[in-house]
């Protein structure tokens, strides 16, 4: 009887052990969630805006002489609503558009992808904007990657989105390494991040024959 006592002991414990690290991460889960979740639509919001030039408010705090931006997410939300149509296509991708004084202003739709050869085990998102006439480039924000910083993590950086802004995108887009820029289509490449940039070039280039093929007979 008294080794029965102790086998149940020795049960319940294991049990115990192994029931409190669970009940402690899907606390975390059920409370991080729906913040994650917030996070992530205010971003996507804040690039659709950024990407029309679409103001919103934004705060500067100052501590200890630093200065660091915050976002009225409350603001995002509600100026996006004003300003954004958001709409499924045939494709099954959620478009948004801007038309400012009944003038479309254009379109845009976010493609995740797994990575090429920057980062194979990975997803990269990007929010992809183009102008009405759907083939030129009117910008791009990174919404999620994993690329190395300081080399392909430089796809953030204002001066290389910039680049294209403008660019059309037939036949295809080129990210061009070994020399300059030159065409309407090509944009360059990041130093010392060959990988990320032929990543970069395959996806834009893919997404938008998928967002073509998606479109059928649209006029937007």
């Amino acid at each position: 009887m008294e080794e029965l006592k102790k086998i149940i002991l020795r049960i319940f414990s294991i049990l115990l052990i192994a029931f409190l690290p669970c009940a402690g991460l899907l606390l975390v889960y059920f409370y991080t969630a729906p913040k994650i979740a917030e996070y992530y639509d205010v971003k996507e919001k804040r690039a659709v805006l950024d990407i029309f030039n679409i103001p919103y408010r934004v705060k500067e705090n100052k501590i200890l002489g630093f200065r660091f931006k915050s976002y009225d997410k409350k603001d995002i939300k509600e100026v996006f609503e004003k300003n954004i149509t958001a709409e499924e296509s045939r494709g099954r991708k959620r478009i948004f558009k801007y038309v400012k004084d009944g003038k479309l202003q254009g379109v845009g739709f976010v493609e995740s992808k797994m990575g090429y050869g920057y980062n194979k085990s990975s997803i990269m998102s990007l929010f992809i904007c183009v102008e009405p006439d759907l083939e030129t480039l009117k910008g791009i924000e990174v919404l999620d990657h994993s690329e190395t910083p300081g080399l392909g993590g430089r796809i953030t950086e204002d001066q290389f989105k910039k680049q294209f802004a403008g660019k059309k995108l037939r036949p295809k887009l080129l990210v061009v390494r070994e020399r300059k820029a030159e065409g309407a289509n090509e944009v360059d490449a990041i130093t010392g991040a060959t990988n990320t940039s032929r990543g970069i070039e395959t996806f834009l280039n893919d997404a938008m024959n998928e967002f073509w093929e998606g479109q059928g007979d649209i006029k937007w």
